[in-house]
């Protein structure tokens, strides 16, 4: 598969993809505190989607460039642009973040969140955004917790495709490791902050089941549609067996943090 377009997710994608909001600002304003917008002003938003994050580093004063390749992903931004009070400095465009249409160096700071994993050629994507960015100056890798997804029925969705000889194998990079590792290998330095953000999700059984259902995850674009469906009415059956009720909320650790990169 190529790299993955949420154009088929765009109605469920940000009510999915929620975070805890205090930890939210607080790692927001220790990222504004370490790089003032006054000094990092111009910033590249590879994968920018309907700007859940763009939009809150807009209001902290920086000016936003990003691209997607969803079109409608980019629709539900610039719909929430024009009804924004306050005008902010964001534009966006369709593009590939494999092949890029700015000059080398022509941002302050770029910020990319959930980003590498959906990429095929994710390396490539990689020194693309650094060619962007000044010399010296920060690529930021956030990661902003797992919204409304119950990992252990992630898993079990997979084995049961697997089953089914369908199997789901990654897009592009498998973790956030692997793509740290290949930044070291070429030479930039990283600087993880962790361990900062941490909250307790509690997730309704039926909500979240009903997500995967929905094929709110791009794991879940591989399978046909009736492997889908045999593999849904397993998994449902397998929950209400185990907690005895959808109705039931599993708690599900979370945490955001993020890695700054820099190329030297």
């Amino acid at each position: 598969m190529k790299s993955l377009s949420f154009d088929g997710m765009t109605h469920l994608y940000d009510e999915t993809r929620v975070f805890n909001p205090a930890c939210f600002r607080a790692a927001l304003d220790h990222l504004v505190e370490r790089f003032p917008p006054q000094r990092y002003h111009h910033v590249f938003k590879p994968g920018i989607g309907t700007g859940r994050i763009a939009i809150p580093l807009a209001r902290k004063g920086y000016r936003i460039t990003g691209v997607d390749i969803s079109d409608r992903m980019l629709g539900v931004l610039r719909r929430r642009l024009a009804r924004s009070k306050k005008p902010l400095q964001v534009s966006c465009q369709i593009a590939d973040v494999t092949e890029l249409p700015f000059p080398d160096g022509a941002f302050d700071m770029a910020v990319a969140v959930h980003l590498f994993y959906f990429i095929s050629e994710w390396k490539k994507a990689a020194d693309e955004i650094m060619r962007v960015v000044k010399p010296g100056h920060p690529l930021v890798l956030m990661h902003t917790g797992t919204g409304m997804e119950i990992p252990l029925l992630n898993e079990r969705y997979r084995e049961l495709c697997a089953q089914h000889a369908h199997g789901i194998s990654d897009i592009g990079a498998s973790s956030t490791a692997e793509v740290l590792a290949y930044f070291k290998i070429q030479g930039c330095r990283t600087h993880p902050v962790r361990e900062r953000w941490h909250w307790t999700s509690r997730i309704r059984l039926e909500n979240a089941l009903s997500y995967v259902e929905s094929r709110a995850y791009s794991f879940t674009s591989f399978a046909p549609d009736d492997i889908h469906l045999m593999v849904m009415e397993r998994l449902m059956s397998e929950a209400k067996e185990r907690f005895g009720s959808l109705a039931t909320e599993v708690e599900v650790p979370n945490q955001i943090y993020y890695v700054v990169v820099t190329r030297r």
